[in-house]
């Protein structure tokens, strides 16, 4: 070989080892920033017990904190660093057994993440193709195994990632968990790689009735949301939304906050929709699924069919301690000092007339997946309007946590959410709220008004506001 050549040669392998070198280095660089050290770690768990202890609106705080010490140092990390994804796998188990949905961590959510091409949601143990990024995963097809493993063997890996009272309310946040079984069920072991590597998965589904196997790969969290846009997703509930059956006007709640232009949008909607329909004879508002925790987004339109001032008696407890200054001053409660007493204090939901004034029978809708503020506007308005609710029990017992606040931690990359205060109604603890008249669904019912198919409840409540506001 000629001394050109050879150089030649010499010169291209040592750039190809050269690039890879650098590209390896530079990958080494960002999974080291990614990582979390032990001490930050710590940090983030006893800021979660501490909010136990100083925050948590309950006489038995103490004992709720010593059970979640004794499950984490069940699994406490012996490593001196770890990625995000593992410190949630560590603490959120053991903040899982406060038992409330409104205590925990959301999981991070990384660029780099593997996830499965296709989000849930599941309903009943069974898990409903929410959204896909494959055309051979539609949505509305019905997940039945993931790599050989059965839907149900997995959603038994992922509740203790979740919190709440009962196994319903757990399984509303799996849809985030089972797309991130990659990360957090099936990896072995951190690589530093320079190319993204995809996994395979054998999902099998059942599709028009018909089970079939299909193979996929996994995808990156970033990609996901544009490649996902290229397919048809389950229809999704908009923050708010208005239309009329016959002399029945329907208002529909998501969830969303009063800040930014949506609360300006919001008040702007409910204002014109009254304006142009004052005809109503009836109204609907439908809180299924709402889990807001705004008091207001509902007290606001309440207004609007009240023709005097109204005002209500609550019961709220809350810790007397500087970490919740703001929330009992918005209860009336003065702050002087930290006696870390649980204060039972009274106060009034108070609901003055609003522009325009529509007189028209309001009934409430909702089910058992309301919560938070939505629960609290229909406690107060069964208090208010008798026989005008309608829907089923709630998962949510009265007496739950609200008020919540959160954090965000940096170095993990994820929020923690916790509770500030709890309303404490003088009625028997573990009541739920149930409907004046109820309707009873069954899994395929719910699962039909998942993917958009038939809205049953909606039905059977409309029948019930004609067979008692017009026959009268």
């Amino acid at each position: 070989m000629k001394t050109g050549t050879k150089l030649f040669v010499i010169f291209m392998i040592s750039g190809i080892v050269v690039t890879f070198s650098l590209s390896w280095i530079i990958e080494f660089y960002k999974y080291q920033k990614r990582l979390v050290p032990l001490d930050k770690v710590e940090r983030l768990f006893d800021n979660a017990v501490r909010a136990i202890k100083e925050t948590y609106p309950s006489e038995d705080r103490e004992e709720i904190a010593r059970r979640v010490l004794d499950k984490y140092h069940k699994n406490k990390p012996n490593r001196r660093k770890m990625l995000p994804i593992d410190v949630f796998k560590v603490i959120q188990p053991a903040l899982s057994v406060v038992n409330d949905q409104n205590f925990r961590l959301y999981p991070p959510i990384e660029p780099v993440y593997s996830v499965l091409p296709f989000t849930v949601t599941v309903v009943d143990g069974r898990a409903i193709v929410s959204s896909s990024a494959v055309e051979e995963i539609r949505a509305g097809d019905e997940v039945v195994e993931i790599n050989g493993r059965k839907i149900s063997e997995l959603i038994d890996l992922l509740l203790p990632y979740t919190s709440g009272e009962n196994y319903s309310i757990r399984e509303q946040q799996l849809s985030s968990l089972m797309q991130l079984i990659p990360e957090l069920v099936d990896k072995k072991k951190d690589k530093i790689g320079i190319f993204y590597r995809q996994k395979e998965y054998n999902i099998k589904v059942m599709s028009s009735s018909t089970e079939k196997t299909v193979v996929v790969k996994t995808i990156t969290a970033m990609s996901y949301p544009r490649e996902s846009a290229r397919f048809p997703a389950l229809p999704t509930r908009r923050p708010f939304e208005f239309y009329k059956e016959g002399d029945i006007g329907v208002f529909k709640f998501g969830t969303f906050t009063l800040s930014g232009t949506i609360y300006n949008s919001y008040r702007d909607f409910v204002t014109s929709t009254l304006v142009e329909n004052k005809d109503m004879k009836a109204v609907l508002v439908d809180l299924r699924g709402v889990a807001s925790r705004d008091f207001t987004i509902f007290k606001e339109l309440f207004e609007h069919f009240v023709d005097k001032r109204t005002s209500v008696e609550r019961w709220i407890s809350i810790i007397n301690t500087a970490y919740n200054m703001s929330v009992l001053n918005k209860y009336g409660v003065e702050f002087e000092k930290t006696t870390n007493e649980l204060l039972s204090i009274k106060f009034f939901n108070t609901f003055e007339p609003r522009e325009p004034i529509v007189k028209a029978d309001v009934w409430i809708l909702f089910d058992r997946y309301t919560s938070n503020a939505g629960l609290d506007f229909i406690y107060t308005f069964k208090k208010l309007r008798k026989g005008r609710t309608i829907g089923e029990a709630t998962l949510m017992k009265i007496n739950h946590t609200t008020e919540v606040d959160y954090k965000l931690d940096d170095s993990a990359k994820m929020s923690f959410m916790f509770p500030t205060a709890m309303i404490s109604e003088d009625i028997q603890r573990d009541v739920f709220l149930e409907p004046d008249y109820e309707i009873e669904l069954t899994t395929e019912d719910r699962i039909n008004y998942v993917k958009g198919i038939e809205d049953v409840m909606l039905r059977k409540a409309l029948e019930i506001i004609k067979e008692h506001t017009f026959k009268q």
